[in-house]
């Protein structure tokens, strides 16, 4: 009779525990703006919110510092992209050197008239699923790779 109390303490257990975790771990194919906002808010980043006009209406933008660097998080619902620009020059043996190290971002170099521009940028597709965990991880990954663009340019 323990035995069946101890089984039955378990499985109930384990139930309520399923169900909590279940319920933080949502999963989802098109993020919302609220969503952004509140894992930026958990982040502690202060951000200003731009909506753009035109061809771009349905995206939101989200403006923030990280380390004295201007970033902005693009918000598409179905993918989410972030990125931080950099006017200055690098050769193209430079940006291929760090494209072929780095995990989760790329560098796209950008010759304008008469500027260059440097773009370290990660896209997240959502399409396939995700949940407000990953999407934290996946800004505080890109922070770690602009921390480790700021040493690569020094």
């Amino acid at each position: 009779m323990k035995r069946f109390i101890l089984i039955f303490a378990c499985l109930a257990v384990t139930l309520l525990l399923t169900r909590s975790v279940s319920s933080q771990t949502k999963v989802v194919k098109n993020v919302s703006n609220e969503t952004v906002e509140s894992i930026l808010q958990g982040l502690q980043l202060k951000y200003s919110k731009i909506e753009p006009k035109g061809k771009d209406s349905a995206t939101m933008y989200f403006d923030f510092q990280r380390a004295d660097q201007p970033c902005r998080l693009k918000n598409y619902g179905t993918a989410l992209w972030i990125e931080c620009t950099y006017e200055r020059k690098m050769n193209a043996e430079d940006v291929n050197r760090w494209n072929a190290d780095a995990k989760f971002s790329r560098l796209v170099l950008i010759n304008e008239k008469d500027k260059t521009i440097l773009s370290l940028e990660s896209q997240l597709d959502c399409l396939g699923g995700v949940t407000d965990a990953m999407v934290k991880q996946y800004i505080v990954r890109f922070d770690e790779e602009a921390k480790r663009f700021a040493k690569f340019v020094k």
